[in-house]
């Protein structure tokens, strides 16, 4: 893999966005091509902002001399497996996508379409929340023990949510208002909680993960998981 471009962010005019300015160079890269970047700020946030925009297909490494921050960074190809944190939170968007598409639905009165997308998010969520509580939360330690304990608070309070929201797709009268506003309080939820998950406890299971000898098996063992989850969802008809 070669290095087309280096780019030192001191350089920039002000005015200018630094990570729209990344992103557009990333865009640019040809096959095997990758972009060096140096910071002399954290480049977490930054990071953050172009793997939103790269739909987390950013790869990147950093490196600090204690003066500042060298980034290298390529775009994942077909074949590159997406690291732990980018894997759960690109479940977090298709989850979330889920619930847009089922409040669509709702939206156009389609009761039929929305409780087959309530049923796909059913599955999809708790496969989710299996993977987190019994395979991610031992990673975390004494260091995430309050955000450990908070999400397991959170995932209950979902569970609780998703049984009501069961209980409304199953019901013989089609409600699409009342399923709308378990729907919206189910969306406020996983909002709070996606967050939180995402800047507090991803960052220390990738962390505690790339120390472990056995990191391959619980990353495929994640994976494979997550699939079963999208391929066999929650049938319908049990919640009709």
């Amino acid at each position: 893999m070669s290095c087309c471009y280096v780019l030192d962010l001191r350089l920039m005019p002000a005015h200018v966005s630094r990570h729209s300015y990344i992103y557009s160079l990333l865009r640019e890269l040809g096959p095997g091509e990758r972009l060096r970047v140096w910071t002399p700020e954290d480049p977490a946030l930054l990071i953050a902002q172009i793997q939103h925009q790269m739909r987390h297909s950013l790869v990147w490494t950093s490196v600090d001399d204690q003066t500042g921050w060298l980034i290298t960074m390529h775009i994942r190809s077909a074949d590159e497996p997406l690291p732990l944190a980018d894997t759960l939170r690109r479940d977090h968007e298709q989850m979330d996508g889920r619930l847009v598409q089922a409040f669509t639905y709702l939206g156009h009165r389609d009761w039929s379409a929305a409780v087959g997308e309530v049923a796909s998010l059913d599955a999809a969520l708790r496969t989710h929340i299996v993977i987190e509580n019994e395979l991610l939360a031992p990673l975390g330690g004494a260091s995430v023990a309050e955000a450990t304990a908070i999400m397991r608070r959170e995932h209950d309070d979902v569970l609780v949510q998703l049984e009501m929201i069961a209980e409304v797709c199953a019901a013989s009268a089609h409600n699409c208002q009342e399923l709308e506003t378990w729907l919206g309080l189910l969306a406020a939820s996983l909002n709070k909680h996606e967050h939180r998950e995402e800047s507090l406890l991803f960052p220390r299971w990738t962390r505690v993960l790339a120390l472990l000898s056995s990191r391959d098996e619980l990353l495929t063992e994640v994976r494979s998981r997550l699939r079963e989850g999208l391929r066999e969802p929650l049938s319908v008809s049990k919640i009709h």
